[in-house]
């Protein structure tokens, strides 16, 4: 399985361990692009048998992932509805599916 053409961090193998090391300077600003990577990103280890572990990390050595891009809260409707009608922002859809 390849795990290349990610914008938002890097991938290798090694041993059955998946080291995936977020690098979007400045900052490693969870935004549409990343949540993108991870959505692809968890298509294909859940097809590939041979990757037992995750590690996520970071290439800056003092920021791991900033925060999620607040700039996508204004594209949110602001008309209430019910509990049943909700649905889960992306970053809420995307971190659901890493973790299965």
């Amino acid at each position: 399985m390849e795990y290349k053409n990610f914008t938002t961090f890097g991938v290798d193998i090694i041993n059955g361990v998946a080291w995936v090391t977020f690098d979007f300077p400045p900052v490693n600003v969870q935004g549409q692009e990343m949540l993108a990577d991870l959505a692809s990103l968890c298509l294909r280890l859940e097809r590939d048998r041979s990757v037992k572990v995750v590690v996520f990390q970071s290439a800056n050595p003092d920021i791991w992932v900033c925060h999620y891009d607040t700039d996508l809260l204004r594209d949110m409707s602001e008309e209430a509805v019910s509990r049943d009608e909700a649905k889960l922002l992306d970053l809420q859809a995307v971190l659901g599916a890493c973790r299965t």
